[in-house]
C-alpha cells in the first residue's frame, strides 16, 4: 500500500495524533489487502483483523463500521494514489490521453492481481454501484468515483475538445461518465466470468476493444 503517513491530502504536515491515526489505518487495510486474498470473506471475522493489525476490536470500529467497509477503503485508497492526473501532467494532444490516464497498464495489473478482493467487493458490498451516485453526498457510504477523482478526467476533456481532439457536441462529464460506466462495467463482467475463462489477457482485450469503439463515437464530426 501507498505510504502516506507523513502527509495529508492537502500535503500539509500532520501532527503526531493524526499520523496515528492514518498509520493504524493504513495498517488495518494492509491486513484486509492479505486476509481477504487468503481467506474467503465469511472465514475473515473482525477480530481476526483486529488482531493481526494489533488494535483492540473498539479500535477497529472506530475506523470503519464493519469488515465490508474496511474491504471497500482497499480500492478506494488505492484508487486515490494512482488514478489521478497530477497537475504536472502534459496536456492531452490526442483523445486518448485525454480520457485514458497514462499508467493504464498499472491499473490493469493491480486489478487482474486483486480479481479475488474485487470478486469480494462486488459480491458483498454496493461499491460498484455507487459509480451512478457518486455525485450525491450519502453519510456512511463509500463513492468509488467521487467528484474530486472526476474532476481532473473532466478538465482534460474540456481540454482537448477546445483543441478538437474530441467532438464538442457532448459534455465533457458525460464523456467522462461513459468512460467510467464502460469500464467498471468490463471489470463487472470480467468478475463474474468463471476463473478459467476470465484471464489477464481476455480482460485487456475486451478493455481495448470497448475503448476503440468509445473513441470511435467520440471522433470530432465533420
Amino acid at each position: 500500500m501507498p505510504d502516506r503517513s507523513a502527509l495529508s491530502k492537502t500535503d500539509q504536515p500532520m501532527g503526531l495524533r493524526e499520523r496515528k491515526k492514518l498509520a493504524t489505518r493504513n495498517k488495518l487495510i494492509e491486513v484486509a489487502d492479505r486476509l481477504f486474498n487468503r481467506y474467503e470473506f465469511e472465514d475473515v471475522k473482525v477480530e481476526d483483523i483486529a488482531a493481526e493489525a494489533d488494535v483492540s476490536i473498539k479500535t477497529f470500529f472506530n475506523y470503519f463500521p464493519g469488515k465490508g467497509k474496511l474491504l471497500e477503503a482497499v480500492l478506494i485508497d488505492w484508487l486515490a494514489e494512482v488514478n489521478l492526473w497530477s497537475s504536472e501532467e502534459a496536456p492531452p494532444t490526442d483523445m486518448a490521453s485525454a480520457i485514458r490516464p497514462s499508467n493504464i497498464k498499472q491499473i490493469q495489473d493491480w486489478v487482474i492481481r486483486h480479481r479475488r478482493i474485487l470478486k469480494m467487493i462486488q459480491d458483498h458490498t454496493n461499491l460498484f454501484d455507487s459509480i451512478y451516485y457518486s455525485d450525491a453526498s450519502v453519510d456512511d457510504e463509500n463513492n468509488l468515483f467521487p467528484p474530486d477523482y472526476r474532476r481532473p478526467r473532466i478538465e482534460r476533456v474540456r481540454e482537448a475538445q477546445r483543441r478538437g481532439l474530441i467532438r464538442d457536441d457532448i459534455s465533457a462529464r458525460l464523456v467522462s461518465d461513459l468512460y467510467d460506466f464502460m469500464r467498471i462495467d468490463l471489470v463487472r463482467r470480467w468478475l463474474r466470468t468463471p476463473d478459467d475463462i476470465a484471464t489477464p489477457q481476455s480482460y485487456r482485450q475486451s478493455y481495448d476493444e470497448a475503448m476503440e469503439v468509445l473513441f470511435m463515437g467520440l471522433a470530432p464530426r465533420d
